[in-house]
């Protein structure tokens, strides 16, 4: 072995010796797109000790040199992934530390001096997750606001009102650090087991997350979140149809996304995996369902023109019902006035969730 094979051998074992937390990136984007995201991780990691595992499938080989043996602190992966689903599975797989980050192609990640850090080893077992300072941001306009609110509640259902209160209209402190243990399980159900996998369900993924634990703000660095074209009501509107779109749903499904949310996290809840006490979980599913389904509820009261005759004869069922369980049962029915299917896909959910 060469002097300086052995020189790299050797900071490969001491980063994965020293580090807690692996910054997750699967990654889409050419080099030109994605270099500014990949930079500030990678510089972000080798400040810190931590690591960066970027999952590629953009094809690009500009990208595949620049990336290739850069440093001890990045691993870089040529995905055979075509798809973000598989592509997030890939980069999962890589990671053996028992914090990580997921961080998209298209944001930043940055230290800031003079702040102390979370160290990560000491975290209360109570706490799931640390969430940084989050910059909402924009090409045109630069940073819009910065979010720092954590979830500190005592309960698992009082962090899901807590969330629910604090939340803007973005759901960016999905992008925060999270325990591995409580991440990844969740992550790989959803991709295996859920009817959609749609781009939509970071908000049920960050309520089923911070029903496991209470989520602390970091103030020694700061996450900038692209907003992209999430800024402008048009804009909105438009992104929201190519979203249900791309998850095999109906331009037009978000006037159920209250319904979808309220079937996403109520599945989620009933996982082996999150380590609940029965009237903990039960509370959540309780506390699901005043959120999320009270809300399709009141949309369809308020706007009956733009649902059909059955989802408004189920609504009144489910608005006269007080068990949860049967108030689930009849809203796995209403899944199918979404799209023709969608049932028989979340009854399959249900039952991966019990073996999860």
């Amino acid at each position: 072995m060469s002097a300086v094979a052995a020189i790299d051998v050797c900071a490969l074992l001491m980063v994965a010796e020293m580090t807690q937390l692996s910054i997750c990136m699967p990654s889409n984007r050419p080099w030109a797109r994605s270099r500014n995201a990949i930079e500030s991780a990678l510089a972000y990691a080798e400040r810190t000790g931590a690591r960066l595992i970027v999952s590629d499938n953009s094809r690009d080989p500009e990208k595949r040199a620049q990336l290739q043996n850069l440093s001890p602190h990045l691993h870089y992966h040529y995905s055979p992934s075509e798809d973000a689903s598989g592509n997030w599975m890939e980069v999962l797989s890589l990671v053996d530390t028992p914090f990580l980050l997921p961080m998209g192609d298209d944001d930043e990640l940055h230290w800031v001096d003079g702040k102390v850090p979370v160290d990560l080893a000491r975290l209360p077992a109570d706490v799931v997750g640390v969430r940084p300072q989050t910059q909402i941001w924009t090409a045109d306009a630069g940073v819009l606001r910065t979010e720092t609110f954590a979830i500190e509640a005592a309960s698992p259902a009082e962090r899901l009102l807590e969330f629910t209160r604090k939340v803007m209209s973005n759901n960016s402190i999905y992008y925060s650090i999270y325990r591995t243990a409580a991440f990844i399980p969740l992550f790989r159900l959803f991709v295996t087991a859920h009817p959609t996998n749609g781009g939509y369900c970071d908000w049920s993924l960050s309520m089923s997350l911070f029903a496991a634990g209470r989520v602390i703000h970091d103030p020694s660095f700061i996450y900038r979140y692209d907003l992209g074209g999430w800024d402008k009501e048009e804009a909105i509107l438009q992104s929201k149809r190519s979203l249900y779109e791309r998850a095999g749903l109906p331009a037009d499904a978000d006037k159920f996304v209250s319904l979808l949310n309220f079937l996403d996290v109520h599945i989620f809840t009933l996982r082996s995996s999150l380590s609940l006490a029965a009237a903990d979980r039960n509370e959540v599913l309780l506390t699901n369902g005043s959120i999320a389904m009270s809300a399709f509820l009141r949309d369809v009261r308020e706007r009956p023109g733009d649902y059909d005759e059955v989802v408004c004869y189920l609504a009144e069922l489910i608005e006269a019902e007080r068990d949860i369980q049967s108030i689930f049962q009849l809203a796995v029915l209403l899944a199918d006035c979404v799209k023709p299917g969608l049932k028989d896909g979340y009854v399959r959910f249900f039952q991966s969730a019990q073996a999860a």
